[in-house]
């Protein structure tokens, strides 16, 4: 009996969660807060970056060139807690550190064991969200809608990363090309014309490092040389 009212009740906190946090993706338009010297809006940066929460398992994922995992526990009505957090801490250098630095803020934005609140709004056409933290922080995103050429790109597969030698790339469209280029930009893997929806890439004789991997002149994903 014990055990059922443990999973009604958490069956009744998953029901409280608004629909439309876990079933859109977001993309970030600033960071505020009351020790910040006005609101930090994202550089610009060539990469995708949606940020999704999930509900099984609960978790956060935020992606701005680099990502944010963090496993949650949603606590009730709008809100949640952090019971863990990961931050990767790859160097973009593809500026003079603005990515990187506003990358910091979001990462030290989330914390283990904090609570955080969440608003969702209507603005138009699109949908806000606001996620708070207890030092009058907030992160500000609005709904993405990807365009056609960017949803193809989202239902590719590449596996496994890191690879210390082979990646597998899948659901490729007809006649693909793939480019994968050096932290500079310097194209060291190219492949025109795929035929298949499913091909490889050698990485064996690389060094180690971050590689950037392009499906038909689109950034798709950071590649991890191990």
């Amino acid at each position: 009996m014990k055990k059922l009212y443990i999973l009604i009740f958490a069956a009744n906190l998953f029901s409280a969660q608004n629909p439309e946090l876990l079933n859109n993706k977001w993309q970030i338009t600033k960071v505020v807060g009351e020790l910040l010297p006005t609101d930090q809006i994202p550089p610009a940066m060539p990469y995708q970056q949606i940020t999704e929460f999930s509900a099984n398992p609960s978790k956060l994922n935020l992606s701005f060139f680099n990502t944010v995992g963090a496993e949650i526990t949603y606590t009730g009505d709008n809100m949640f807690i952090v019971n863990s957090k990961a931050c990767t801490l790859a160097d973009y250098w593809g500026d003079n550190g603005q990515v990187n630095s506003f990358f910091g803020l979001l990462c030290d934005f989330f914390k283990k064991d904090a609570n955080y609140f969440y608003n969702i709004s209507n603005n138009e056409n699109e949908k806000i969200l606001t996620v708070s933290n207890a030092t009058f922080q907030e992160i500000h995103f609005k709904s993405a809608i990807l365009a056609t050429k960017e949803n193809d790109i989202n239902k590719i597969s590449v596996y496994p990363n890191p690879s210390s030698d082979i990646i597998k790339i899948e659901k490729l469209k007809p006649n693909s090309s793939l480019e994968l280029t050096d932290v500079s930009g310097k194209a060291v893997k190219t492949m025109a014309n795929i035929k298949s929806e499913k091909t490889e890439i050698n990485i064996k004789n690389l060094p180690l490092g971050i590689y950037y991997l392009k499906v038909n002149g689109q950034p798709l994903q950071k590649i991890i040389k191990k």
